[in-house]
């Protein structure tokens, strides 16, 4: 009997990082390669992604990657893998326009296959035959997958809501996905994020109407900060800024760049003569001018966050500005954005976030889209993806109590690393790999191990000590007192005494030990290491890492 497996690296029980191999017989798909933000940023890392060397043992299976939409979470990673396993890849017009950026900046893009989609084209990739459903989000040009193979077909959600009326682009498509539902769908794969959420998820026009009022009664400048990404929120400025004549200037590089890109491939409807550059922006008055700006998330090198706390270009905002936080705070980033929050109030703007009024909606199902989804599809097992852990258990109790014919059984929580086996009758969790994410520091060596980043842990939270010995090389006894230096260890300072006291200790130390124990040089720098240790924590408490240097001479 054929069986499936579902392997995700990344984006299970955790924002970003979404990637997923589905292998059917000796082939394996990649759905998405995501990047993420980590905890870690202190400790010289910008990005994660996940362990792609996870696929080295299937290199020989992997066929194609497909890309749901655009996001970074689901492109971002992009470059790495294709470092390592460069397959074809597939994904919507506009998709592959923001991944060609990213191509191009690691000088991959000549040397990579890019296959341009359309919602309801289907292509075959061996035992894989796959539709791509159009699918409603905060971007534009995404997709749901119905991955059909020769043990069941699987409707992958991507990120996703059931949206009516988006700003651009048509509603999600329910009708193909019914005619899944209507000849049998084995598993559904279905987004988290918005679980914990009663009700609909609003409709990208639902902010229409107060941006119409905000941008009627603001008296000075407008500014608004949003994802470059969110297209439909571009669109709605744009278009209410036309109504009430006032000219539009977009600041900030991807900013800029989206603004481009969408304008060309005619997905952006902008209105004539109403966007404009920054020179013509300041001969206007305050009430005839919006800036469209990056930056919602308080990033320190963001436009917003330069106008707020100082200034971007010679601007900065002041009394009389209104500020639109037309965003959702991404887990992480609150301290930023209340710290930048603070700097636009002590400038004397006005700030309007979208919990005082609806001036954002989520690109996520929330329960009753979850709902619509799987009513609609009807699978046989659903597997929550895409989310903290809590939004998976969330969704898995919601379909649980409120759609008929699902239980416990049908329902499956995975993680990242597992492997999920799939046949006609039955799911299971089959074996567990523990990965370790990938650090990047995208502006000095690439990838960082795992390790590397542990130890610059250590280093901050318990500083360094160093300590150099010089023995003689005869008599391996102690010829000058030991050297040590302290830096960010807590408690000792160069005039309390410590520092004496560490040298006489470390002396003794060195002053009991063999000739024999001197003979492995690596052995003896252990124990010493060991010994500085025990004596640290005994008199301090604290621990640092320990650097220990011995000399002959």
């Amino acid at each position: 009997m054929s069986k499936l497996e579902i392997i995700p690296l990344g984006g299970i029980g955790e924002f970003g990082m979404n990637c997923m191999g589905i292998r059917c017989g000796d082939e394996m798909i990649i759905v998405d390669a995501g990047m993420g933000f980590p905890e870690e940023a202190p400790y010289g890392v910008d990005i994660s992604i996940p362990n792609f060397d996870f696929f080295e043992d299937y290199r020989g299976d992997l066929t194609a990657l497909i890309l749901t939409h655009g996001h970074e979470d689901h492109i971002g990673a992009l470059p790495y893998f294709l470092k390592k396993f460069n397959i074809p890849i597939y994904g919507s017009r506009f998709t592959l326009a923001l991944a060609e950026k990213r191509l191009d900046e690691h000088n991959l893009l000549d040397e990579v296959l890019l296959h341009r989609v359309r919602a309801n084209d289907v292509i075959e990739i061996g035992n894989f035959k796959i539709e791509f459903i159009h699918a409603t989000h905060s971007l534009v040009e995404c997709f749901s997958l119905a991955i059909t193979t020769p043990v069941g077909t699987l409707i992958h959600t991507g990120d996703y809501k059931i949206d009516d009326t988006p700003v651009i682009g048509k509603p999600y498509d329910l009708k193909t996905l019914a005619k899944y539902g209507d000849a049998g769908v084995l598993a559904l794969l279905s987004d988290s994020t918005n679980a914990t959420v009663a009700g609909r998820t609003p409709s990208e026009k639902d902010v229409i109407p107060a941006f119409e009022e905000i941008f009627s009664q603001a008296p000075g400048r407008i500014i608004v900060g949003s994802f470059s990404s969110s297209l439909h929120r571009l669109q709605v400025v744009f278009d209410v800024a036309h109504a009430f004549d006032r000219k539009v200037c977009v600041l900030g590089r991807s900013m800029l760049k989206n603004v481009e890109l969408a304008t060309e491939q005619g997905l952006l409807d902008i209105p004539h003569n109403t966007l404009i550059g920054l020179g013509e922006s300041r001969s206007l008055d305050d009430d005839q001018i919006v800036y469209l700006v990056t930056g919602s998330q308080g990033e320190t090198r963001a436009v917003l966050a330069n106008m707020a706390g100082g200034s971007y270009k010679g601007m900065q905002i002041e009394k009389g500005d209104t500020v639109l936080l037309s965003a959702r705070i991404i887990p992480g980033n609150e301290k930023g954005i209340s710290r930048m929050i603070g700097h636009i109030y002590k400038r004397g703007a006005n700030i309007i976030e979208e919990k005082r009024r609806l001036i954002h909606v989520s690109g996520h199902a929330s329960q009753e889209d979850i709902r619509i989804m799987t009513e609609t599809a009807r699978p046989k097992f659903v597997i929550p993806i895409h989310g903290e852990y809590r939004m998976l258990f969330r969704q898995k109790e919601f379909i649980k109590n409120h759609i008929e014919g699902y239980t416990d059984e049908n329902i499956i929580l995975i993680e990242n690393g597992d492997i999920l086996e799939l046949d006609e009758n039955r799911a299971g969790i089959i074996a567990h790999n523990e990965l370790e994410k990938t650090f990047i520091d995208e502006e000095g060596s690439g990838e960082i191990e795992y390790d590397i980043i542990r130890e610059r842990k250590k280093l901050a939270y318990g500083g360094i000590v160093s300590l150099v010995v010089t023995i003689d090389k005869e008599t391996k006894k102690l010829k000058n007192e030991p050297q040590v230096t302290v830096q960010g260890v807590a408690g000792i300072g160069p005039l309390n005494g410590d520092l004496q006291n560490l040298r006489e200790a470390i002396a003794d130390v060195v002053n009991g030990m063999k000739r024999e124990e001197f003979v492995d040089k690596n052995f003896a720098k252990e124990n010493l290491r060991i010994q500085l240790k025990k004596i640290l924590q005994k008199e301090t408490g604290t621990k640092p890492v320990i650097f220990p240097t011995i000399v002959e001479a």
